[in-house]
């Protein structure tokens, strides 16, 4: 693929169970950023050709990493500028300005759930959040590493190099993290934080909920006997002017899933999927997703 813009967009995945979601990445994407990105699709049919080019890394079998390391090898190779990575189970909602538009952040990240999360290595931070009416909350600043963006290639391979040297479940979100609070060596900016204060989204924050599988058929679930079983925040997202909102007024620019599913055997796989097909969403986000975003084939 000969290079024609300044930003590539990377997504990668294993196998053939994410054919039906990365139509979903791809497509919303493109349908915001075709005229100033090029996107780059790596799976189970053209990896064997990406591995055999690789010149800065060994290949690993660890999915994550793998996607990480793809981007760092394309960004060096065609000269990229920017790269952004998203994982399978993202859709695009609308242009990333706060990607697109800042040039010399060498790290632009985007919130996980708002929970704590840590190793021997980095732990991430709570921060106390002042409100306009003066009021204190406090935030989880924990980041995750399925959409977010790089200016510097350096930046991005000591992602890789920190992930690698300090390997836990967390993967690459762990170098990650690692970089953006402990590290230190190049500066991380998550464009949705401080949460309350934020007009956007990007990740996983627009769910309302605290982590996987508290969002069960388009109910909540494990959250107490009292709200079990009502409507997730989901089902209060609405559409004004041609964008997405969430039940708390956030422009929603990305939406992640963000269930675990690559963890999933192939039953509950396939059920989750259909899950989010038919019960998640209310119509207009649906209609939202099927006209603006591309993901008519999905929500069919």
């Amino acid at each position: 693929m000969e290079q024609k813009k300044k930003v590539a967009c990377v997504v990668y995945y294993t196998d053939e169970r994410y054919d039906e979601l990365i139509k979903n990445v791809k497509n919303s994407f493109l349908s915001f950023h075709k005229d100033e990105c090029d996107f780059y699709q790596i799976d189970y049919t053209n990896q064997e050709e990406y591995n055999a080019s690789l010149q800065y890394f060994e290949f690993a079998p660890e999915t994550f990493i793998m996607q990480f390391i793809y981007a760092y090898e394309i960004m060096m190779k065609y000269g990229y500028e920017k790269v952004i990575i998203l994982g399978t189970d993202t859709i695009v909602c609308n242009r990333m300005d706060e990607f697109l538009d800042d040039n010399t952040t060498p790290v632009l990240a985007t919130l996980n759930y708002p929970n704590q999360d840590g190793t021997d290595h980095w732990v991430t931070p709570v921060a106390q959040v002042t409100l306009p009416n003066g009021q204190i909350v406090m935030d989880h600043l924990n980041v995750n590493a399925d959409v977010v963006c790089f200016n510097n290639s350096d930046a991005l391979k000591k992602v890789i190099e920190l992930s690698i040297e300090h390997y836990t479940h967390f993967s690459i979100q762990g170098g990650l993290n690692e970089l953006a609070f402990t590290d230190k060596s190049y500066e991380v900016k998550i464009v949705d934080a401080p949460y309350p204060l934020s007009n956007v989204v990007y990740n996983a924050r627009s769910k309302g909920v605290f982590g996987t599988g508290m969002i069960v058929k388009g109910v909540l679930a494990k959250h107490g006997p009292y709200l079990d079983g009502k409507p997730s925040p989901i089902h209060h997202w609405y559409v004004k002017d041609d964008k997405l909102y969430t039940h708390d007024g956030k422009q929603i620019k990305c939406f992640h899933f963000i269930e675990g599913i690559g963890g999933r055997d192939p039953e509950s796989f396939k059920e989750l999927i259909n899950d989010f097909k038919t019960t998640w969403f209310n119509k207009d986000t649906i209609t939202f997703f099927r006209e603006k975003c591309g993901c008519s084939e999905f929500f069919n």
